[in-house]
């Protein structure tokens, strides 16, 4: 959701030539749409936050969760976890993901590596929404070290090696591992 260009207030200035009551219903209306505007901007201001660790939020769909996942682009598999630690807030379309995940085995997961995020990345060419990790355990594709990028117009962070002299390319999946990281990206305001 992203903090609204326009202010949409009841206009009846037939009400304000009436009666009493009509004027009272009025104020009563334009009271409502204030408050209603007043929650939305203070909503999108303070932002969402979501964890995995919040066990004071109970919500019957679980929307202010998230548990970061991992998965391979070709075949996602099903990591055996030793925790999986996530951290989101989203303040408009601006969303800061923090993540600390370890796993000790793939469950058939093939491809490159990527993070399930909880919100659409926006719509971009390349990939703008690069972000910082702490690998352990990692035998690179290639390079010397990982970033984290937001892939335009999806759910995926992936995991890119990089290094001097070196062109960057996808990581591939890693049998055991942990990765310690955050992303900060721009969503979408109507995610699919």
């Amino acid at each position: 959701m992203s903090i609204p260009s326009e202010i949409n207030l009841p206009l009846n200035p037939e009400t304000l030539n009436g009666t009493v009551e009509q004027a009272e219903i009025y104020l009563r209306e334009l009271t409502v749409a204030l408050e209603d505007m007043y929650e939305m901007l203070a909503f999108n201001v303070n932002g969402i936050i979501k964890s995995n660790r919040d066990t004071s939020v109970s919500t019957e769909d679980n929307s202010e969760e998230w548990t970061p996942v991992l998965a391979g682009t070709t075949t996602a598999g099903s990591f055996t976890y030793d925790h999986q630690i996530g951290w989101v807030i989203r303040q408009g379309l601006f969303t800061d993901v923090w993540f600390d995940v370890q796993w000790t085995a793939l469950g058939g997961a093939t491809g490159n590596l990527y993070l399930e995020l909880p919100y659409q990345v926006a719509v971009s060419e390349e990939k703008p929404f690069v972000g910082i990790c702490q690998p352990s355990g990692f035998t690179f594709t290639g390079g010397t070290d990982v970033v984290v990028n937001g892939i335009p117009d999806t759910f995926r962070a992936e995991f890119w090696n990089v290094g001097t002299g070196f062109t960057t390319a996808n990581q591939s999946v890693v049998t055991s591992g942990q990765v310690i990281g955050h992303l900060r990206y721009i969503g979408q305001e109507n995610e699919e």
